[in-house]
C-alpha cells in the first residue's frame, strides 16, 4: 500500500468484510510500521460509522474486522481525520454535505452538559449498623468477634478471621450506589465484584455446613473451592448452589433474574416453585421468580460479564435495556418518548469509563432515535 488512500480502501474492505486474506496479511504488515496508524485506524472506523451505519449497522462487524488486523493500525505519517473522513464518502457514494451535516450534529451532542462514567465507591454496613463510605483509601476495621476488616484501595475489602472468636453469623452489608462498582474478598477467600446499584449481605465468618450471601443487583463471584462447604447465592428466593466456580448474577429484576455460568458447574434451585437445574459452563439460567417460570440456553457469556472488565458490550440489545444499564451507571434518568424508540436492536462496545455523550453519539448514528440531554435528564425518541 503506497498512500492513506490504499490504506483507508484496505480498512473499508475489511469492515465491510470484502478484504481477501493475502490483503489482510498485507495490512498487517502495514499495521506494525508506527504509532500513528493505530489513531488513523480509528478515525476510518468513526468515519465508517458516521456515514453508514445508519441504514447498515447489523451488517456491519467491526469486531471481526478488528480481529482480523489485530487493532494495531500504524502509519509513517498522520492523516488529518477530515481528508479521512471524506475518502470515505467518496468511497461509499455518500454526498459531503451528509457528512459535515452529521458532524454538526455531534458537535450539538458534545455541547451537552458532560455526563461522567461511574468509579469505585461502596458503604460498609457492619453489624452494629456503624457505616463508612469506602473510597480509595485505606482503613482496618475490627468486627465484634475479632474479625478484622483491611481496606484496600485496588483489593477492596478483604476479610480476616484468624483473630475472630465466633460463635454464631455475624453479617456485614455492602451497599453499592448507582453510578459505583466495588470489589471485595470474602472470610473463605471468594473474590466478588459488584456492579452499580447493588447490595449483598454476607457473613464476616463462614459459620456451619454452607456459605451463603444475599444479593440485590448484579455481582460476578469467582468462588474459593471447598468440596465440603457449599456456596450459595439467594436473590429474590432463588438459590445458585456452588463449591467452587465463576458465575455472575444479575438479579435487579425479581421476574427475570439472570445466571450465567463461566465456568465450573452449578445448580440454581426455587424450592417455592419445586425448581432445580443444573448448569454447564456457557449457559444462561433465566428466572422469573415471582411466578416460577424458568429457562436455559447456551450463550456467548462475556457480554453478560463484561462490566467486571470495564466494557459496555451489547449484541443485538435493545435500546430500553441497554439505557436501563446506563441509567445506573451513570446516575441518570431516561425516558422513551415512543414505543418504537425501546424497540431499536445494537451491536457494538464500549469503555464503561468514557462519558456517556460519545456512546450516544454513536447510538444515536447506528439507530433511528435521536437523544435530547438536559442536565442527567436524557429523553430518547424516534427521528
Amino acid at each position: 500500500m503506497d498512500n492513506h488512500n490504499d490504506h483507508i480502501d484496505r480498512i473499508v474492505d475489511c469492515l465491510a468484510g470484502k478484504a481477501s486474506e493475502d490483503q489482510v496479511k498485507e495490512l498487517d504488515q502495514w499495521l506494525a510500521e508506527s504509532d500513528d496508524n493505530k489513531q488513523v485506524y480509528r478515525d476510518v472506523v468513526r468515519s465508517y460509522y458516521q456515514i453508514n451505519n445508519n441504514a447498515n449497522w447489523d451488517k456491519v462487524n467491526v469486531f471481526a474486522a478488528k480481529k482480523n488486523i489485530n487493532s494495531k493500525l500504524k502509519s509513517k505519517k498522520k492523516v488529518p481525520f477530515w481528508s479521512i473522513a471524506a475518502s470515505i464518502a467518496v468511497m461509499l457514494g455518500v454526498g459531503l454535505a451528509v457528512l459535515f451535516t452529521d458532524f454538526s450534529k455531534e458537535e450539538q451532542l458534545a455541547k451537552a452538559e458532560v455526563i461522567e462514567a461511574g468509579q469505585k465507591g461502596a458503604e460498609l454496613i457492619l453489624s452494629n449498623g456503624q457505616s463508612y463510605e469506602l473510597k480509595n483509601s485505606q482503613d482496618l476495621l475490627k468486627e465484634k468477634d475479632g474479625s478484622v476488616l483491611k481496606i484496600d484501595s485496588t483489593k477492596g475489602i478483604v476479610y480476616d478471621t484468624k483473630a475472630s472468636n465466633r460463635q454464631e453469623l455475624i453479617y456485614n452489608t455492602i451497599k453499592v450506589a448507582r453510578g459505583q462498582e466495588y470489589n471485595m474478598q470474602l472470610a473463605d477467600g471468594t473474590k466478588v465484584w459488584m456492579n452499580a446499584d447493588s447490595e449483598l449481605k454476607f457473613p464476616v465468618e463462614f459459620v456451619g455446613t454452607n456459605r451463603k450471601v444475599f444479593l440485590k443487583g448484579e455481582a460476578y463471584f469467582d468462588v474459593a473451592k471447598n468440596k465440603n462447604k457449599q456456596f450459595i447465592v439467594n436473590a429474590h428466593g432463588q438459590d445458585v448452589k456452588v463449591y467452587g466456580t465463576e458465575f455472575n448474577v444479575n438479579a435487579y429484576d425479581e421476574s427475570l433474574v439472570k445466571t450465567v455460568l463461566v465456568e465450573g458447574c452449578v445448580s440454581v434451585t426455587m424450592e417455592s416453585y419445586g425448581v432445580e437445574e443444573e448448569m454447564l459452563p456457557g449457559e444462561l439460567f433465566m428466572a422469573n421468580c415471582k411466578n416460577g417460570s424458568t429457562s436455559k440456553q447456551k450463550v456467548d457469556v462475556y457480554p453478560y460479564i463484561a462490566w467486571k472488565d470495564g466494557n459496555f458490550i451489547f449484541r443485538n440489545e435493545r435500546l430500553e435495556d441497554i439505557m436501563q444499564r446506563l441509567e445506573r451507571w451513570y446516575q441518570i434518568k431516561v425516558f422513551f418518548a415512543d414505543h418504537e424508540s425501546k424497540e431499536q436492536l445494537l451491536v457494538g462496545d464500549m469503555k464503561r469509563y468514557d462519558s456517556i455523550d460519545k456512546l450516544l453519539y454513536f447510538i444515536q448514528k447506528g439507530t433511528n432515535v435521536q437523544f435530547d440531554v438536559t442536565g442527567d435528564v436524557i429523553v430518547v425518541k424516534s427521528k
